[in-house]
């Protein structure tokens, strides 16, 4: 009896492992198929950079064959040149837009790269806009899935915007001037106000947190408003644009643009605006310069809390 308590004492413990583990099975290995789309992504990962170098010759090239052609080098101004732009103003208030991006946690993969790309069509048109605007991207967690999504972007870094991370807008901002846009709001933005930083809510939802923006902003005590949409315009489908359509509104207004005019140059051509008019007249359909690109028209199928929709793709930035 001794000698087989002795056995068991001296016996190492049995290592509890996924083949001997009660309740599971051993995994399968890998298929062919598997493992080649495994090096596939590998290989694409490793070659990125060099493709990214690529483009860039590209670019360099095409620049230096317009120059020598006498043709316009590029569609909108410089880094260096938007902070002249902003530079030279004279310390007087311009348009301040806030993107809301804390809702990292309610979005999924697909739905965070078409807010990040939202974004960066938003920069392109600050950049190319006459009047530039102050851009803030706030409530971007650190190491998040949105700031994973960033650095997919060769230079994010270098964009002039302000990036707030861990901080969301009323962190940044003094709350009695901000004014966040929402679709639900009973305030109708009819002027734009110098001393106000205006927020739009960067989610992409599908209309599964339908309200969400609005609640929150209330919940907050911010003031809230929305576009005047039907007081300008009648419109044949819903009264829902993507999120720089929202953005370029704002930034057409703050350099004197009527809202009218603004709105009708802005919003695609398949929702059928017509201009009211103030003396009861039959309204006339007014014909949009801006075509739709099949790209943004594509990209306008999946919405924001914020009375706003996410793009698939968009115009290449000017490096």
């Amino acid at each position: 009896m001794d000698t087989a308590v002795q056995e068991l004492e001296e016996a190492p413990p049995a290592v509890l492992s996924l083949d001997n583990c009660p309740g599971t099975t051993p995994g399968k290995p890998q298929s062919k198929n598997q493992l080649k789309k495994q090096r596939k992504l590998a290989e694409f990962a490793d070659l990125r950079k060099l493709r990214r170098e690529r483009e860039r010759e590209k670019k360099k090239q095409k620049r230096r064959e317009a120059k020598e052609q006498g043709l316009p080098v590029r569609t909108g101004p410089s880094r260096k040149e938007l902070k002249k732009r902003q530079a030279s103003d004279g310390g007087q208030p311009g348009l301040c837009v806030a993107i809301d991006l804390d809702y990292d946690d309610l979005m999924q993969e697909r739905d965070i790269s078409k807010c990040v790309k939202q974004c960066l069509r938003i920069y392109t048109i600050n950049r190319r806009s006459a009047q530039p605007g102050k851009l803030h991207f706030t409530g971007i967690r650190r190491n998040g899935h949105i700031h994973n999504s960033f650095k997919k972007n060769d230079g994010w870094e270098n964009w002039h915007v302000e990036y707030h991370f861990d901080r969301i807008h009323t962190d940044v901002f003094d709350t009695s001037q901000l004014v966040y846009l929402t679709c639900e709001s009973e305030q109708v933005l009819d002027k734009l106000q110098p001393n106000c930083t205006y927020v739009i809510g960067g989610l992409v939802d599908h209309n599964h947190f339908k309200g969400l923006c609005h609640s929150r902003a209330t919940e907050a005590g911010l003031a809230t408003a929305r576009l005047p949409l039907s007081e300008h315009v009648d419109m044949k489908t819903r009264a829902v644009l993507s999120t720089y359509h929202v953005f370029e509104l704002l930034i057409k207004v703050a350099a004197g643009q009527d809202w009218t005019s603004a709105i009708l140059d802005t919003i695609p051509m398949r929702k059928g605006a017509k201009a009211k008019t103030t003396n009861g007249k039959e309204v006339q359909e007014v014909e949009q310069e801006q075509k739709l690109d099949p790209a943004e028209e594509k990209m306008e199928d999946d919405t924001f809390t914020v009375a706003i929709e996410p793009e698939t793709k968009f115009d290449s930035l000017d490096s």
